[in-house]
């Protein structure tokens, strides 16, 4: 299903939303912000910074009211600009690189899903971001290279060091039986 909504004139101040447009925006955060909070979380590593980044990235839907061919597209869409906040919040000077992983694996059920998941955050952020997005959020590697603005061998080279990388930790922890 495809929504239009007309854009609010520049400088003209905000314009009030309809209910329809309130169900439309209360339905997409529904969908879509648990998603985003974990892309978020994997960057940041705070919770407080990932609901902040959560928050910027559906006030930016609700100011852009882009149209989305698909909820995919829609999707991918709030997980692109949520990247991109996050990158320039990691940018700024004040930004403290604290790591709260206890926040990430609550979402984990099970005491593998847990173990596995605690050691993909122990990579580096371009091998985690990759590796989460595409066995947690399920995307092919053309869609992470497109929602991260990165090329698709970036991605590709990511994914399988990445791999590698989850591997080796995965023997040395007693996960993985080959």
């Amino acid at each position: 299903m495809k929504y239009v909504f007309a854009n609010t004139p520049q400088g003209k101040g905000a314009k009030e939303m309809t209910d329809g447009e309130n169900q439309y925006f209360s339905n997409m955060y529904e969908k879509y912000a648990k998603s985003v909070y974990s892309v978020c979380l994997l960057y940041l590593k705070s919770k407080e910074d990932a609901e902040e980044a959560v928050t910027e990235a559906f006030i930016r839907l609700m100011k852009q009211r882009p149209d989305f061919e698909n909820d995919a597209h829609a999707k991918s869409y709030l997980i692109k600009i949520s990247v991109n906040i996050c990158k320039n919040l990691l940018k700024s000077g004040w930004k403290k690189n604290v790591v709260h992983n206890e926040e990430i694996l609550q979402y984990m059920t099970s005491s593998e899903d847990r173990g596995v998941m605690e050691e993909v955050l122990s990579l580096s952020p371009k091998y985690r971001v990759v590796i989460y997005m595409h066995y947690y959020e399920g995307y092919t590697a053309q869609e992470i290279a497109d929602i991260m603005n990165i090329s698709l061998p970036a991605v590709l080279s990511r994914l399988s060091r990445g791999r590698g990388k989850l591997k080796e930790i995965l023997i040395k922890g007693g996960f993985f039986y080959a």
